[in-house]
């Protein structure tokens, strides 16, 4: 074996081993490294390269095969459906999963947009052989793995969704690796207008956005009266949900889900102010 390919098979035996571990109970995990002690010294045999043990793990793909632009401990995927803009199902291993994208957020059904973004992730996605990386987290309350997404082309999607103006940043700790990066990205988008920033969609209109043109408070309801707890600066995306009945105040959230009310007259929208539901 030429020494190149001894070390991608070192690489791929140490990186099962750390994914088998993840998934073990500790009395487990000890039985499993007695036995790779026994066999290691009697017959040179290393079990994490076994393709028995393999079989257990949801990992599929040769560290050798791994497309250029996909970070390192990528885990292969085949796409099975969109659901909409920021979740797919997928297969791994022969296992069917739900994947929630990290670090953005897109229009839910019922709401303007939620089709364009899911046409929009189709699009990205390409033929459907895919690269899945962790941020922090492995799953949210709901089952669903917790992913950035690559293809074999090596698109970041979850990027691409924001840098192309179909996606808002959302950040939920300690998932925020890329929140910096995230911001700056949606705040390019909303200055250049792309996707919803336009203020359409070709196919079911546009979410309601807001970027940040003046330092502003954000309240606890529609008026100056109403408390606030924090400032938000000139740059920052937010995702707007309502207005109050004059117009002048509306109800928002921010990538690290703060709810809350601003001023009207310190954001540019994306829609028409007419466009804005009333909040209840």
């Amino acid at each position: 074996m030429p020494e190149s390919d001894d070390r991608r098979a070192a690489a791929q035996a140490d990186a099962t081993a750390k994914e088998l571990k993840k998934r073990l109970s500790p009395w487990q995990w000890g039985v499993i490294l007695i036995l790779a002690g026994i066999l290691a010294a009697g017959f040179g045999v290393d079990i994490f390269r076994l393709p028995e043990l393999q079989d257990l793990l949801p990992i599929t793909t040769p560290v050798s095969s791994v497309p250029s632009g996909v970070p390192e401990g990528g885990i292969q995927a085949k796409l099975v459906r969109v659901v909409d803009g920021d979740t797919i199902e997928v297969t791994i291993g022969g296992q069917e999963l739900t994947v929630r994208y990290v670090g953005m957020d897109t229009p839910e059904r019922g709401e303007p947009g939620y089709k364009a973004a899911a046409a929009a992730n189709t699009q990205f996605l390409g033929e459907g052989n895919l690269w899945l990386l962790p941020d922090h987290t492995d799953k949210d309350r709901y089952g669903r793995l917790l992913r950035f997404i690559y293809t074999a082309e090596g698109v970041f999607v979850n990027r691409e969704m924001l840098v192309q103006g179909w996606a808002q940043p959302l950040e939920f700790k300690p998932d925020v690796t890329r929140a910096v990066e995230f911001r700056k990205l949606a705040s390019e988008a909303a200055q250049a207008k792309r996707g919803f920033w336009s203020g359409d969609s070709p196919v079911d209109g546009a979410m309601p956005y807001a970027l940040v043109t003046k330092a502003t408070p954000l309240r606890v309801g529609p008026g100056r009266d109403f408390e606030t707890d924090q400032s938000l600066l000139p740059g920052l995306t937010l995702t707007v949900y309502a207005k109050d009945d004059s117009g002048r105040w509306l109800q928002v959230r921010t990538p690290d889900r703060a709810g809350g009310w601003v001023s009207a007259a310190a954001v540019d929208l994306n829609v028409a102010l007419g466009d804005v539901p009333k909040g209840e």
